[in-house]
Order: C-alpha cells, then sequence, then structure tokens
C-alpha cells in the first residue's frame, strides 16, 4: 500500500506544493481504496499549503490507508481476507506476467530497428525490457489494492457435509457380482479397507 500510495502521490506533486492538483491526487486515489481523509484535514494538519511535503502527505495516506484495510477486515473476516488476498494477487500476476511477455515478444521483433538509429540493438533490448519489467511490478501492485479494496465479497458459510455412501462387491453363490450400498453414518465404526460379505 505505501510503494502504490507514494507513487501515485509522485505523479501528482512536483517540486513547489503550490503547484500540486490535490483534487486530481484525491480522485485517482479514491479509485484505489476508500479515502477517509479530506484535503481540507491534510492542509490543516500541515499548517499551510507551503508547509505541506510529500514525506507529510504520503505518512498521512497510508496511515489512512491502514485504517481502511483494518475495517475491510474486520468486515469480511481475517480468514477470507487472506484467501482475498491470495486469489486477487494470483490472478493479477498471471494476466500482468501473460501481457508482460507479449510485450517483450513485440519488442524483440522491432528491436532490429534501433540499429538503423546507431544503437546496439541488445543494450536497447535490455533497458527496454527493464522499464518494461518495472512497469508491470508497479502496475501488479496498483491492481492488487485496488481489487483488495473494491472487490464485492459475499463470505457463504460451510455446507453440512452429506453422509457418505459406501459401496461393497463380493461374488454372489452363484458367482455373479452382489453390490451392497450402505451410509457411513449408519455403519458407525465399518471402515472401507474391512470385508464385508452378504450370505
Amino acid at each position: 500500500m505505501a510503494d502504490v500510495i507514494e507513487t501515485v502521490v509522485n505523479e501528482h506533486a512536483g517540486d513547489s506544493s503550490s503547484d500540486w492538483n490535490l483534487e486530481s491526487l484525491w480522485n485517482d486515489l479514491k479509485a484505489i481504496y476508500p479515502v477517509g481523509l479530506e484535503i481540507s484535514e491534510v492542509l490543516a494538519e500541515a499548517g499551510t499549503r507551503a508547509r505541506l511535503t510529500k514525506k507529510f502527505l504520503v505518512s498521512e495516506l497510508v496511515s489512512d490507508a491502514r485504517v481502511a484495510y483494518t475495517k475491510r477486515v474486520d468486515t469480511i473476516g481475517a480468514e477470507a481476507m487472506r484467501e482475498l488476498e491470495r486469489r486477487v494477487v494470483l490472478s493479477v500476476v498471471d494476466r500482468k506476467w501473460r501481457e508482460h511477455l507479449y510485450e517483450m515478444d513485440y519488442l524483440k521483433e522491432g528491436i532490429g530497428l534501433r540499429a538503423m538509429a546507431q544503437r546496439d540493438p541488445l543494450v536497447e533490448y535490455q533497458r527496454e525490457g527493464y522499464v518494461m519489467f518495472q512497469q508491470m511490478t508497479g502496475a501488479i501492485r496498483e491492481e492488487s489494492i485496488m481489487y483488495l479494496f473494491n472487490l464485492e465479497v459475499q463470505v457463504a458459510s460451510a455446507p453440512e457435509p452429506e453422509p457418505e455412501e459406501l459401496t461393497y462387491s463380493a461374488p454372489s453363490e452363484e458367482g455373479t457380482p452382489e453390490v451392497t450400498h450402505e451410509s457411513k453414518e449408519k455403519k458407525g465404526g465399518h471402515t472401507p479397507g474391512s470385508s464385508f460379505f452378504k450370505s
């Protein structure tokens, strides 16, 4: 969460805090997680807009995101949250990694054109591939956080297990197969490994 928030803040925050578009920053953050802070609250905490720093802004927003995360865990339950985290991260990593491999194939096909611009194709391939990999990891983090906060989750109670049916077969006196079905609950201590013959 901290990495994602810091990246979003850096995209909107320039050198001077007076030039920052805080409304646009808040809109982008709201797409990622339910922001509980108001811009006016952050400015009041900092004192003045001129005294607002990136470090302070990131710190306030990360604290707010942690509060929102705790509320999310309380709402759906800790066990369900762990399962949601596993599923979301696996799904996002799988999709983004496949996209990255396709993009690397396109890059490989067109990298020969760099030689026409007097550049070493191998060096360019490594440099551009690294940039694309960094973009992929950033996108994985951002999308994972976004889904964790915004996916609708319905926690269903586990259904009652159905009683198992056990099937035993043995040859009858005439030599034909004879099959018997019996409920495991009804039989009690009978185990599937024990022999059961109907005489």
